[in-house]
């Protein structure tokens, strides 16, 4: 079967020159949800800025079905690789403007912004009752990680790479944020890549790849 997205060599080095991982690549089916992981500090988020093209790594290739991207297409790839953040990051103003901001982007060509897709989601991650108004620095932190979600979710990328979204959330949020993930990769053109901070969730997973002393192996 050909790989829905390929993308390597990737190299990464601490701050103080210790090798994380070198030459790892990652080559990955469609419909699939992948799980990494692998002990601390073993540079799995690190993995996953290389993956979706926000650090840098010298003479990477980069294939997502069929298509190859390189230098000037890299903001097409980071659209089409999308990833949501441990720390769920937010933009200045209310939930709508966070939810709507990557539609009024170049690289979302002609994506439309769905108010009743955003409503639906909202309320199967428990945040059905948070006006579009509410400014987001009125959010608790685990209701940001859940409207990061959310907003990947609508944006609905071929490729969805989750770095531990789940963390810091109470047992039934947590299960409601994961089975919308893995419904996403069920889908046909899609595949999502997560880190869970509980090894139990990644049961959930059609295959767990985990880092270890600067390589990548298959469970």
């Amino acid at each position: 079967m050909t790989p829905f997205l390929e993308c390597g060599p990737l190299n990464a080095r601490t701050g103080e020159g210790r090798v994380l991982f070198e030459n790892v690549s990652v080559s990955l089916s469609e419909s699939e949800c992948v799980c990494l992981d692998g002990p601390s500090g073993s540079g799995k988020s690190t993995l996953l800025r290389l993956l979706t093209a926000l650090a840098w790594s010298p003479d990477v290739s980069r294939q997502l079905d069929g298509r190859t991207y390189r230098g000037a297409e890299l903001p097409a790839w980071r659209a089409n690789v999308s990833l949501i953040a441990q720390d769920a990051p937010m933009i200045r103003g209310s939930v709508l403007d966070n939810l709507s901001f990557p539609f009024l982007q170049r690289a979302g060509d002609d994506r439309q912004f769905a108010e009743m897709d955003a409503k639906r989601l909202l309320e199967k991650v428990g945040l059905g009752e948070v006006p579009f108004d509410r400014d987001v620095l009125r959010l608790s932190g685990g209701e940001r990680h859940r409207l990061a979600l959310v907003r990947s979710l609508l944006w609905d990328p071929p490729v969805l790479v989750a770095d531990e979204v789940l963390s810091g959330l109470d047992p039934d949020a947590a299960e409601a944020c994961l089975d919308l993930l893995v419904d996403f990769s069920r889908k046909q053109g899609r595949l999502l890549i997560c880190v869970l901070h509980d090894p139990a969730l990644c049961s959930a997973a059609d295959r767990c790849l985990h880092l270890r002393d600067g390589h990548l192996e298959e469970n």
